[in-house]
């Protein structure tokens, strides 16, 4: 037995689990099945298709021997559409510049920054977000203001579930930094806008089933 997944840039082969091999040693009596299952992170948008290719032989049976008969093979194809379960926008806002207190740039200003981001789940239903993070670049540093922010004798907040097509507004405070003896150089884009961090987003669906989206390069507004 073997599968394969084509998604609109590639074809790529899937394991089958469990993996052991005995119905090819020992076949498979009548009145039996044999089950395996196939698992792919959906990582593009648009039609994709699950091939399974099964090759088999029926046993001759007689009365005094059993022989091989011919192998045959077939294939089943599975054509589904993937599309994105959470749509993500977001906006960095300047904040007033703070002084540094050390290091070689001790008075100089070093700039914050606050990320705004608007969640909507796209998915027919309901979803959990388990997990937020935003991912500093050098010389940034994040801090979430989210459910997940600690605060002392201040119960954690739930995690959101959002219904389909609700929305939510997520934020972090994005502040640079320096070290106490080098000094570590922000990086711009070619049209000049302050490379920030990455969002990644992790949330599950009301089935249990896992999902993650990771923006590119996010950036400040152009200075």
């Amino acid at each position: 037995m073997i599968a394969e997944i084509q998604t609109p840039s590639q074809t790529v082969p899937l394991e089958l689990t469990p993996n052991n091999d005995e119905a090819g040693k020992s076949g498979i009596n009548p009145g039996e099945s044999l089950q395996k299952i196939v698992r792919h992170d959906l990582r593009e948008e648009g039609s994709h298709v699950l091939a399974v290719s099964l090759s088999y032989s029926e046993n001759i049976l007689s009365k005094s021997t059993t022989s091989g008969g011919r192998v045959r093979t077939f294939k089943k194809l599975y054509q589904f559409q993937a599309q994105p379960c959470l749509s993500v926008r977001t906006k960095a806002s300047d904040l007033q510049s703070r002084h540094a207190s050390e290091g070689t740039r001790q008075g100089s200003k070093l700039s914050r920054y606050a990320l705004e981001a608007q969640l909507e789940n796209l998915a027919d239903g309901s979803i959990t977000l388990e997990y937020l993070t935003f991912e500093a670049k050098s010389p940034f540093r994040s801090s979430s203001l989210n459910w997940d922010i600690p605060e002392l004798d201040t119960p954690q907040l739930e995690t959101p579930t959002l219904a389909p097509r609700e929305v939510t507004q997520v934020a972090f405070l994005i502040e640079e930094h320096t070290a106490k003896d080098d000094e570590l150089a922000k990086e711009f884009t070619k049209d000049g806008r302050t490379i920030l961090g990455v969002l990644t987003i992790r949330w599950r669906s009301a089935m249990g089933e896992p999902g993650v989206l990771s923006t590119g390069w996010l950036t400040s507004r152009r200075t």
